[in-house]
């Protein structure tokens, strides 16, 4: 209790240095349970009665609570600074952490070295490199370059361990990881506090004295958080200033609450995932290694250390301390700089690419390489060359293994991920998620359907393109075949009219725009055939079933109905003629030898070729001369009726399909076998004005 009251009255009189004043309580070590509740209860005391302020009460429960909880930690779990006096490229030594980042101070022959170990040494000499440029200022913009340079120079810093309050406002609360910079701590930010932030912690990396004492160090830290700072993205850690509280350097970013991804690998992947659970950690760390190299920055220290996984599953990459900007990309950002992080020789051989072994300039690739190594361990709970480095492995001839659940296409893509050579590994993220990414069936089979479609798609576009080919010829040789100097002309109308009858509608009415004349010349011939008196031809029944064809066909021949009007009244006439000889070879005969007398005619008519004609009127008295002869008796006009009804029938017909040119001829041929006949003529008139209004009613675009 003593020593805890001169603690007490030091931090009250403010000397020495809190710091020294915590670190010198620290020394005594974890206290008894019930010595540690009784000093807490004395500090509360002294709070209370106003002999220690509250803040300062504050930094003493802290310091002490931390020293009680470092007991209980597992040493095993911690990651330890160790000093390296091996070469990268050969195994670890016995007892250390496969994980550890460490810190060389410099060169040494080879000899046996750890396999996924962060190292920091000196590069071989070499020309320097042609840069221009200037160091950027720190974040805070609160030190000069100068301060920096007499921080690296200075001493040891004191030991920052839970407890310790930074600038007065961070106090750390946890230690939660060390990597090849330092220890990372969780801290409350006080400020947030005062401003009753909900979330008020962060994390805190505080450069240890080996990295802080390299020549470039201090760049390299404040580098990590400009640069950080830029790659703004879901999956990189976000990182909020760089400063420094006496000889401790130290920069702040965003607490992840979750656990690395080396701890998730041990303890939920040690027998291997599924890569549909695995495919989430694996695309979040490619996204933010993509966003990196779209900014011209290749991180050149990736590895499951420097991941950490929310609770939620979400991966986010951090301490890009020691990226380097890549050269293909440094005149873009305006990333060139006196300063290189590669002069560093930071790397971690496991998952370094046999270029970064080499010294050669950084490329994406050489984080590819690294993203393959970790995907392997995720997909099979081992590192793909059991965590040697690329230039051992490939003197050894290994070889990666195969993934269990993986297509050979995915294989492949995690095997050319892990190429020992630079040009056949990939070249970006987006490859190795392209070849990671799941082919459905229709992609696998589509080229194939695709193909398939096409070539069917051909042969019915040839199909097609042949039979409308054929189509036309058999249209070409039906019409040909109405010429009637053709020898092979139709021999009749029934071949005639059914060659027409084999086209559709559409077709049909085709062919009889474009040859009508042709066709109408045919039948006219066959009726010439059927139907010349003058010839002695007058076959009407043949006529008759031309006609009937020509009507169920339904064909506009204008022609064709004249000519059958002019028929139908010539039979008439022949007919009545017939009917007129008949009567007179019938009539009752005087008695044989004997000269038949005039018969007797009532007055006013007289007795003409054996019947009564009247008289005419305009005779003078006395004139001899015979009777005027009485006019021709009139054509049977029951059956002219019958034929203009049907024509006028028909026309009314095309008319309602709005056949305008049909009904007028079909009008035209009814008045010329009736004249005068009403039907007919309202039809004509009809068909007339409709013709016209249609006529008007087209407009030329």
């Amino acid at each position: 209790m003593r020593e805890l009251e001169h603690a007490a009255a030091a931090l009250q009189a403010g000397e020495p240095a809190p710091e020294t004043v915590l670190d010198a309580l620290a020394a005594r070590g974890a206290r008894p349970a019930d010595a540690h509740q009784q000093e807490l209860a004395a500090i509360a005391g002294w709070v209370a009665d106003g002999r220690l302020a509250a803040s300062l009460g504050d930094l003493l429960v802290a310091r002490l609570r931390a020293l009680q909880g470092a007991q209980a930690d597992d040493p095993d779990d911690a990651t330890v600074v160790h000093p390296l006096r091996t070469s990268p490229c050969l195994p670890a030594a016995a007892g250390r952490d496969p994980d550890a980042t460490v810190v060389q101070p410099g060169p040494q022959p080879d000899a046996p070295g750890d396999d996924d170990v962060t190292r920091v040494q000196p590069r071989a000499p070499s020309s320097p490199p042609d840069r221009t440029g200037t160091v950027q200022p720190t974040l805070s913009q609160s030190d000069s370059a100068d301060s920096w340079k007499r921080v690296a120079e200075a001493g040891p810093a004191d030991q920052v361990s839970v407890g310790r309050m930074l600038k007065g406002r961070f106090l750390l609360e946890k230690e939660i990881g060390r990597g090849g910079m330092g220890v990372v701590f969780l801290a409350r930010d006080e400020r947030k506090v005062e401003a009753r932030d909900r979330d008020p912690y962060v994390a805190v990396k505080v450069l240890n004295d080996e990295f802080r004492r390299h020549p470039d160090s201090l760049i390299a830290l404040q580098r990590e958080s400009r640069r950080s700072q830029s790659l703004a993205h879901d999956n990189i850690v976000r990182v909020y200033d760089f400063d420094k509280d006496g000889a401790t350097v130290f920069m702040t970013m965003e607490y992840v609450d979750g656990s690395d991804l080396k701890t998730l690998i041990r303890e939920r992947a040690y027998g291997g995932m599924p890569l549909k659970q695995a495919r989430p950690l694996i695309e979040g760390m490619a996204l933010a290694l993509k966003r990196a190299h779209d900014a011209g920055v290749v991180h050149s220290d990736f590895k499951p250390g420097n991941v950490m996984v929310t609770r939620n599953g979400v991966p986010k990459v951090f301490d890009f301390g020691i990226a380097r900007a890549g050269k293909h990309m440094g005149d873009q950002v305006g990333e060139q700089t006196v300063f290189d992080a590669g002069t560093l020789g930071a790397l971690t051989p496991a998952y370094a690419s046999l270029e970064m072994i080499q010294g050669k300039k950084p490329t994406p690739s050489d984080d590819i390489y690294a993203l393959g190594c970790v995907a392997f361990e995720l997909l099979t709970g081992k590192h793909p060359f059991d965590k040697v480095s690329a230039e051992v492995a490939m003197k050894q001839g290994r070889k990666p293994p195969s993934v269990p659940g993986l297509t050979k296409r995915q294989c492949q893509a995690l095997n050319d991920a892990v190429a020992f050579s630079g040009e056949g590994r990939l070249k970006s993220a987006d490859q190795l998620l392209e070849g990671l990414r799941e082919i459905t069936l229709r992609e696998r089979f589509g080229p194939l359907l695709a193909y398939g479609a096409l070539a069917v798609a051909v042969l019915a576009i040839g199909a097609f393109s042949g039979m409308r080919y054929l189509h036309a010829r058999h249209v070409e040789r039906i019409v040909a075949r109405f010429n009637l100097d053709d020898p092979h002309h139709y021999g009749n109308e029934d071949l005639a009219l059914g060659a027409l009858g084999s086209l559709d509608e559409s077709d049909r009415q085709q062919l009889m725009l474009a040859h009508g004349d042709v066709i109408q010349r045919y039948l006219l011939a066959r009726l010439d055939a059927y139907w010349n008196p003058a010839k002695g031809l007058s076959d009407y029944s043949r006529v008759q079933h031309l006609f009937a064809l020509r009507e169920r066909l339904q064909l506009y021949l204008p022609q064709v109905d004249l000519r059958r009007a002019a028929i139908e009244k010539e039979r008439a006439e022949r007919q009545l003629a017939a009917e007129k000889k008949a009567a007179a070879a019938n009539a009752p005969a005087t008695d044989t030898g004997a000269q038949a007398g005039p018969p007797a005619c009532p007055a006013g008519t007289a007795p003409q070729d054996g019947r009564c004609v009247a008289l005419a009127t305009d005779r003078a008295p006395g004139d001899r001369r015979s009777p005027a002869p009485a006019p021709a008796p009139a054509v049977d006009s029951g059956h002219l009726q019958d034929v203009a009804l049907k024509l006028t029938s028909e026309g009314e017909r095309n008319f309602a399909r709005q056949n305008y040119s049909a009904a007028i001829a079909n009008a035209q041929a009814a008045l010329a076998v009736k004249p005068g006949d009403a039907r007919a003529q309202r039809l004509l008139d009809k068909a007339k004005r409709a013709q016209r209004q249609a006529m008007n009613s087209i407009s030329i675009q």
